[in-house]
């Protein structure tokens, strides 16, 4: 992606955010395919000690951006955390299925996800 189409995307995405916290809108839940070279990480496995071999290895976030947009902020570096930047591969928003987190406050939804996933034997890493 060029300079440019890089920076207009960015300053329309600004646009939005500022625009979803006037309204107070929701937050949305997204979750990223990691590439499993991320497990050479240290830090990465010590926060997974439970992880089953062979399941997926996930970055679990919250924004009010959708999904899509999220995603490809990361693949470009804008806001984004070091791992769905250096490891990410695609939008896994399917691994979500089966979650309940209704009820609980925005604050708590990414955390319980993150915590419903390691559960299930995924290495998960959420800010």
């Amino acid at each position: 992606m060029r300079d440019e189409e890089r920076d207009r995307k960015i300053l329309e995405w600004q646009k939005k955010a500022r625009s979803a916290s006037r309204r107070r809108k929701p937050r949305n839940l997204y979750v990223i395919t990691l590439d499993p070279e991320v497990l050479w990480i240290r830090e990465f496995r010590q926060e997974n000690p439970a992880y089953v071999d062979g399941m997926p290895c996930l970055y679990v976030g919250m924004t009010v951006h959708e999904p899509g947009d999220r995603f490809q902020q990361h693949m470009l570096g804008y806001r984004s955390s070091k791992y769905p930047r250096e490891y990410g591969t695609e939008l896994a928003l399917d691994l979500m299925e089966g979650f309940d987190g209704k009820g609980l406050p925005d604050e708590e939804r990414e955390a319980a996800l993150a915590d419903w996933l390691r559960k299930q034997g995924c290495a998960v890493w959420q800010n």
